[in-house]
């Protein structure tokens, strides 16, 4: 394609840095790029702006609380409108919160006698299921006929229950720990 001077409209030689006619500097010539490349340049760099927003965001997570025992989630999961408060003869307390995204439910309970000093470690056992070590805890899986899965582990003086509607959404769940 025919370059013309932008001064005097004579043809440009394909390399002229300035018009053979008057003289005039040639445009985009001296940094070696053309508008082609600029523009395709910058298609790129959109290109990986957009991979790494939609990386950061899938590998995003959030922090929830039940209680005083902090869990980890993945950012897509959303808190669930209700929560469970339960009180048992104003001693035993437990309470129960609920995420899900487009896949997967979450539920975590914590029940506790504040002050008591229950075996939190024998309460889980009672409850059955198989011995299991998950979140770097021992306790035991439940298996519920086509509803799901809990694991049950004591935690200090508190017994933690983590429900998931599939077993691969325990994955998706860290424990953190708790507050003094």
């Amino acid at each position: 394609m025919t370059e013309y001077c932008r001064k005097c409209g004579e043809a440009l030689k394909d390399d002229a840095l300035f018009c053979a006619n008057c003289g005039e500097e040639v445009p985009d010539r001296r940094n070696g790029f053309s508008k082609k490349y600029i523009v395709l340049i910058a298609v790129a760099l959109i290109i990986v702006a957009i991979a790494a927003s939609s990386f950061l965001i899938m590998n995003h997570s959030q922090t929830v609380e039940v209680d005083n025992v902090k869990f980890e989630l993945p950012a897509d999961y959303v808190k669930e409108p209700s929560r469970t408060n339960v009180s048992f003869d104003g001693n035993v307390k437990s309470s129960a919160m609920g995420w899900s995204n487009d896949k997967n439910y979450i539920e975590i309970g914590i029940t506790k006698t504040p002050g008591s000093g229950f075996n939190s470690e024998e309460v889980s056992a009672s409850l059955g299921g198989t011995p299991t070590k998950m979140f770097g805890y021992y306790g035991y899986l439940l298996e519920y006929e086509n509803e799901g899965y809990a694991f049950i582990f004591g935690l200090k003086d508190e017994v933690c229950m983590v429900y998931v509607n599939n077993y691969d959404a325990f994955d998706d769940v860290k424990l953190i720990g708790q507050d003094s």
